[in-house]
């Protein structure tokens, strides 16, 4: 037998005590809500707990902790600037022009907040391990060891220093393109001309899940560089960020200055009279990039089996001497900045950072201290005779750098009839008696 008790969900059976649903369901809930009301009144305590107590401490690394008494910016670059042939090996300018940039840099490279000011990393050093960084293009786990800073707070600083870099230096005036034209005419003895353009590719690591869109023709992973160089080896202008697999052609196309070029938004002084006739200013490009009323490249054999006449490889050769310009600024810069020879191992978005950051540096120190950044000799030298001396920057190329000769990729398509009429005419001039040059002739016999 069984009996219940009324409006209680209890049932005797055989003696023993027995819960209807509906008292458990209750249960269940009350029981419950004890449970979160206890554990809301234990948090609460522990918070209020929390607060007398001292903030957390994080774990650093032993080795990490004396980068004040053994880190290599204490212990070397103090007297690295008393030498200072040793401070421009390892940072590519003197203790003077360090200062200075310093100066722009500096305010960029404070520390929003001051959270360990004994052991805060000051913009100095910040400036130091990045131009290290560039100049030698060691690993960041190597650089990291030698000033005793951890390899992830490294890679932040590198990035950050880059930012303030292309913050202070893109402020930098560029030439008019009239100073250009001239520069290039009495220099290179080519008229009209006012910039070199190529494009370069910047070696990385392959990014995680890319695929081959980074994978260029040479055989690795890389960022294209693509510039114009004036008559002195400054770039000014230049474009990074496009996909190794993309052409010269493509990436000209498709970056700032190649729509602004197509487009006609340039602000490109008017024509200038050339042997008798009205010549526009333009760029010379090589054979990758396409003939433009702006653009002149060689003449193009017909076959494989067959030369050119002799006053289209005159033509060739004095726009392939315009074209050792931009040969040089990629040549110089990737010597001076070794970081650009070798394989970066950092993402896209901050491999962007390094080069930019290198070249306005690049620019920043020819314009500057030209003559220690630039010695004589050290760029293609042209003689009164009008030969060519290689300058001793392509002895020290590193044999896996991005700088290689590489054979130039057919734009394609047809001509335009103004543009090959332009470089008819160049032509023509650069053989007649007023633009040929006493020497040009002989190179051919």
């Amino acid at each position: 037998m069984s009996r219940k008790h009324k409006n209680c969900g209890i049932r005797f059976r055989n003696g023993n005590m027995h819960f209807t649903s509906s008292f458990r369901k209750v249960f269940a809930s009350q029981y419950a809500l004890q449970i979160v009301k206890t554990s809301c009144t234990k948090s609460y305590e522990g918070k209020k707990e929390s607060k007398k107590r001292n903030l957390p401490r994080f774990w650093v690394n032993d080795y990490l902790k004396e980068r004040r008494s053994k880190g290599r910016f204490f212990t070397d670059f103090a007297d690295m600037r008393k030498t200072p042939t040793v401070f421009k090996e390892n940072f590519r300018m003197n203790p003077e022009r360090f200062d200075v940039l310093h100066e722009l840099v500096r305010e960029k490279l404070q520390p929003h907040a001051e959270t360990r000011p004994d052991d805060s990393i000051t913009s100095d050093e910040r400036l130091a391990v990045t131009l290290e960084f560039l100049a030698s293009g060691t690993l960041l786990r190597h650089l990291a060891s030698c000033y005793r800073i951890s390899k992830q707070h490294l890679g932040k600083i590198i990035e950050e220093t880059c930012d303030a870099i292309i913050s202070a230096l893109s402020k930098e005036s560029l030439p008019y393109f009239t100073e250009v034209a001239n520069r290039y005419n009495e220099r290179w003895n080519m008229p009209n001309c006012i910039g070199s353009i190529d494009g370069k590719h910047c070696a990385i690591k392959c990014p995680g899940k890319a695929g081959s869109i980074f994978y260029n023709y040479k055989g690795f992973h890389s960022l294209v560089l693509m510039g114009v160089a004036d008559a002195d080896y400054k770039f000014m202008y230049f474009d990074v960020g496009a996909y190794g697999s993309e052409g010269d052609s493509g990436v000209f196309k498709n970056c700032e200055f190649g729509k602004a070029l197509n487009e006609k938004r340039l602000d490109l002084p008017p024509s200038r009279i050339v042997h008798g006739k009205l010549i526009p200013l333009y760029f010379v490009a090589d054979d990758a990039f396409p003939l433009a009323k702006h653009i002149q490249k060689p003449f193009k054999p017909p076959s494989k089996y067959k030369t050119l006449p002799e006053d289209e490889r005159i033509f060739n050769y004095r726009l392939s001497r315009a074209r050792r310009t931009i040969e040089n600024a990629f040549g110089i810069l990737c010597v001076r900045w070794l970081c650009l020879a070798r394989t970066m191992f950092v993402g896209p978005d901050r491999a962007q950072k390094v080069i930019t950051a290198c070249c306005l540096l690049h620019n920043y120190l020819t314009t500057v201290d030209k003559n220690e950044y630039v010695p004589q000799g050290f760029s293609d030298t042209v003689l009164e005779n009008g030969s060519i001396v290689d300058g001793y920057w392509r002895t020290r190329i590193p044999p896996n750098s991005m700088f290689r000769d590489e054979e130039g990729l057919s734009s394609g398509g047809r001509l335009p009839e103004n543009a090959k009429l332009i470089r008819e005419h160049l032509k023509n001039y650069l053989n007649s008696e007023q633009g040929s040059l006493s020497w040009q002739n002989n190179l051919f016999k």
